[in-house]
């Protein structure tokens, strides 16, 4: 899906999921934060709720890899 895109916005949320055991990762998301609605898909294609995290969150939620990997090809020249 990433890789149909011609524009390269998107922001990073800690969302609730189960993958970790801190119960939050970091996932990506296409267009805007302040544009987004109460949930969206996330750039490996999941579909999470969205809601303001603490700075706590921040820190302690790992950053989803599929994420991040796919944003590193979409992004390199």
């Amino acid at each position: 899906m990433a890789n149909s895109r011609t524009w390269l916005r998107y922001f990073w949320r800690p969302v609730p999921d189960e993958a970790s055991s801190y119960g939050l990762v970091r996932h990506a998301f296409f267009g805007i934060a302040a544009d987004s609605g109460p949930s969206a898909l996330s750039v490996c294609e999941r579909t999470f709720a969205l809601a303001k995290p603490s700075e706590f969150d921040w820190i302690h939620a790992p950053t989803c890899p599929e994420c991040n990997e796919t944003l590193k090809q979409t992004t390199s020249p």
